[in-house]
């Protein structure tokens, strides 16, 4: 069984945590009424976040930031968890 590469897998969930927020970010004009944009959850989750051009991009930044951890973590516990219950030793 082969390791999962680190730097492909949080890449790939940095790049789809980045979409995703801006795809939501781009949703807000055609459906501002919706609670996901009147509530404070965008602050909670993204410090420093508002709706202005700074507090926007301060929020991608910390949304593909989120993926990448999330990828880091994912691989970390998927290989020892592969190595522990493969029975053989991972391929680099």
């Amino acid at each position: 069984m082969e390791k999962l590469n680190f730097k492909i897998v949080a890449a790939s969930l940095a790049a789809s945590a980045a979409i995703a927020y801006l795809i939501c970010v781009a949703f807000r004009p055609i459906f501002p009424a919706w609670t996901m944009y009147i509530s404070d959850s965008w602050a909670a989750a993204f410090p420093g976040f508002s709706w202005t051009l700074p507090g926007i991009l301060i929020g991608l930044v910390e949304s593909a930031l989120y993926g990448f951890l999330a990828g880091a973590l994912f691989v970390t516990v998927y290989n020892f968890f592969a190595a522990r219950f493969s029975g053989a030793t991972l391929k680099s």
